[in-house]
């Protein structure tokens, strides 16, 4: 019998095509025909699980082979496995608790399941490349999220806490904190001392203030990232868990939330700064700025010395003729272009 997981999802989905079994009072075992709709989804399901193996192992040869290539170049690929694995979380100088709260299984279909899934590796491939890595538990893993899980292949040697008992029952509840975008307190910073919950809920917005009201329901703390503090958005304060524990992660590095939101939040969230850290920035842009304008003069000075060829000679006395109106105009202009050029580099050095 193969051992591909991707042959054996494939062989179960092909055991009875056009029936589902349903489990009736009387506890015996009834077929019920598949809808049009049902089937369709189906025939598309086992089309994806026999494309899926070959999907994968191309998709790894064409990393290895793009790995090859920045060897090539010179480019600097990251860190190796083998330095990883002792980077490891009892050895990090950061004790910061953080905990994905793995218990709204019931509330999630199975594609969410898989997106809460992936989010959590995200999370995990985040802090195990950190210098100093947060301390990351998986609390209240049962049902689907747990066979998801469990079907990745190195799951269990990751470097995280795993429970399948739920947050409260593993840390006290006086140093529990909710993060929740739907609660009216606001994070200044992070405390050591307290444990930090990011909900492991995947639904798009069906259940909106769940995770809020179980915290107020269990009588927790809770509290909401400051993102109002630094940042227009054009949509919701929700973000993703790997989002949510990323900007931690950075925050725990920088000491500076608006440093950790730029780094981490992706454009397509349309963001703006708000005006108060628009001043910051612009204090910090204007010194770089008049730097870099006082340096380009120098340049347009020496071009214009006595020591250069006739023509340049011939243009000076045109330009002073003129009363040098046209120079201070063109210099205002490059001043204001090297601005832009200043801050969207340093913009996107951030973002990046």
């Amino acid at each position: 019998m193969s051992s591909n997981p991707c042959a054996k999802e494939a062989a179960l989905a092909n055991d009875n095509p056009t029936f589902s079994e349903a489990a009736p009072s009387d506890g015996d075992a009834v077929q019920v025909p598949l809808s049009k709709n049902q089937l369709k989804k189906q025939k598309k399901k086992e089309k994806w699980l026999q494309f899926k193996a070959q999907k994968r192992q191309a998709e790894k040869q064409k990393k290895k082979r793009r790995l090859a290539e920045m060897r090539e170049r010179g480019e600097d690929i990251g860190p190796s496995r083998k330095s990883l694995k002792k980077n490891a979380m009892k050895d990090s100088a950061c004790q910061q608790k953080v905990v994905i709260d793995c218990s709204f299984d019931s509330y999630m279909t199975e594609k969410d399941v898989t997106f809460l899934v992936q989010q959590i590796q995200h999370s995990y491939a985040a802090n195990r490349r950190a210098e100093n890595p947060l301390q990351l538990y998986v609390c209240g893993i049962g049902g689907k999220a747990k066979q998801r899980l469990d079907s990745i292949g190195d799951y269990k040697g990751w470097d995280i806490y795993k429970e399948e008992r739920d947050y409260t029952a593993v840390f006290p509840k006086d140093d529990i904190v909710y993060l929740s975008s739907d609660s009216p307190n606001t994070l200044d910073t992070l405390d050591e001392s307290k444990v930090y919950i990011i909900g492991g809920l995947v639904d798009h917005n069906h259940h909106k203030g769940l995770c809020h009201r179980l915290a107020e329901e269990k009588g927790l703390a809770h509290a909401q990232l400051p993102i109002s503090q630094f940042l227009q958005l054009k949509s919701r304060k929700v973000l993703t868990i790997n989002h949510v524990f990323e900007i931690l992660l950075r925050y725990t590095e920088t000491k500076d939330w608006q440093s950790a939101f730029l780094m981490v939040l992706p454009q397509r969230k349309g963001f703006s700064l708000k005006d108060s850290a628009k001043d910051t920035a612009d204090k910090t842009d204007s010194v770089s700025t008049q730097g870099v304008t006082e340096t380009q003069e120098d340049k347009d000075h020496l071009r214009a010395s006595p020591d250069t060829e006739a023509d340049s000679g011939a243009a000076r006395e045109g330009n002073e003729s003129r009363g040098g109106k046209e120079e201070e105009e063109a210099s205002s202009v490059k001043t204001v272009t090297e601005d832009v050029s200043v801050d969207h580099s340093q913009h996107q050095a951030l973002v990046l």
